[in-house]
């Protein structure tokens, strides 16, 4: 039962927080409150922050003994699948205005749309070049690297999120085929996911 509504409270949260960065929700906030425009950003990332801390709480109440581990030859892949996620967390900063992503920029300007962090141009540089969504592919691989032993919760944990990453990107994908239409599905075509991988002998660099 515990499990139960640890799984619930995970799904809970992720559908919260999808909700509130959805395009309609955005719209109907910039419309409504235009004065609190400015702020959405950052009182969304605030509240993201504070209502994962119950969660983060009750899982650790839950901890048990190992179901699953990283030990033995398996602790170098770990490792190396973890570096990888840091990476492309840091790949990803390098591109994306985090003064954007993190509602600071917003309180200096007017904004629309609840101060939405796409771009007018599509900005395919550094490891945008290579993987179309960097950040979800670290959050995938930390989810399952975070730790070196897990147990029921910590699996239901990242079984959840996973669901949750996943269903995000395709919403994130959705927006901003909306944002950028044509030259966004070229970028599709061309581009991985998550994960960057060699690329194929097309003649491009």
């Amino acid at each position: 039962m515990s499990l139960a509504l640890l799984a619930l409270g995970w799904a809970v949260w992720g559908g919260l927080h999808s909700l509130l960065i959805s395009p309609s929700w955005m719209r109907l906030v910039s419309n409504r409150f235009p004065r609190l425009c400015p702020w959405y950003r950052l009182g969304y990332n605030i509240l993201a922050v504070l209502s994962i801390l119950p969660l983060l709480y009750f899982k650790e109440a839950l901890a048990g003994d190992a179901l699953l581990g990283w030990g033995g030859v398996l602790a170098l892949p770990r490792f190396l699948l973890l570096g990888a996620a840091l990476w492309l967390f840091w790949a990803g900063a390098r591109e994306y205005d985090l003064g954007v992503v993190g509602g600071l920029a917003q309180l200096r300007s007017s904004c629309s749309f609840a101060g939405s962090p796409y771009a007018e141009e599509l900005r395919t540089t550094g490891i945008l070049e290579r993987v179309r969504h960097p950040w979800y592919g670290g959050a995938l691989l930390l989810l399952w690297t975070r730790t070196g032993n897990f147990d029921a919760a910590e699996l239901v944990t990242s079984l959840v999120l996973t669901g949750y990453v996943l269903v995000g990107a395709w919403l994130e994908e959705r927006k901003l085929l909306h944002v950028h239409g044509q030259a966004y599905r070229d970028y599709q075509r061309g581009t991985p996911m998550f994960f960057p991988w060699p690329r194929r002998g097309d003649g491009r660099r």
